[in-house]
């Protein structure tokens, strides 16, 4: 009798534990993909940036949406929000027809934080060189700081949401 009671509580504890699993959203674990893996995924998402640069470089719209997931977006400095891969091509096209048509693009990727094994946040910093105003004249270097967060589908890594955003001094900030 104490085998049987000892098995039955066996199969419901596993039962249960088998259920809530089923039940219970799957949890981050940062690092989840071990160092070696971390390695190999930073090397691919700077690569990506570098492929983005160079499309943007290229005037390249279709190409630079190309990085983003189907639902992906872009919010700019001023607001501006693109949403979905249709979206931020169109966005991309209308900047690089205008005031970045002649422009160039230095990005640098300051950290990749893998918040899952599928999910990374990256930040850096970027630079657009020889963009232009509404009257074709030239603009000075616009500098800003980027954070996007990216997802790793069918081992291809894109960006879900990029923030561009351009430091402003604060008034209560000392100088």
């Amino acid at each position: 009798m104490k085998k049987v009671l000892l098995v039955a509580t066996v199969l419901w504890a596993v039962a249960g534990a088998t259920a809530q699993a089923q039940t219970d959203p799957p949890r981050a674990h940062p690092g989840a993909g071990g160092p070696r893996s971390d390695l190999v995924n930073d090397a691919a998402i700077r690569k990506l940036y570098v492929e983005f640069a160079a499309a943007w470089d290229a005037h390249d719209p279709k190409k630079m949406a190309s990085f983003w997931t189907l639902d992906g977006d872009v919010t700019e400095p001023d607001g501006m929000v693109a949403k979905g891969r249709d979206e931020v091509e169109k966005h991309f096209a209308g900047e690089q027809e205008a005031a970045f048509k002649d422009s160039t693009l230095k990005l640098t990727i300051d950290s990749v934080w893998f918040i899952t094994a599928e999910v990374a946040m990256v930040d850096g910093s970027y630079m657009v060189l020889n963009a232009l105003d509404p009257n074709g004249q030239p603009l000075p270097p616009r500098k800003g700081l980027v954070s996007a967060v990216l997802l790793r589908e069918d081992g291809t890594w894109r960006v879900a949401a990029n923030r561009s955003m351009i430091p402003i001094p604060l008034p209560w900030r000392p100088k």
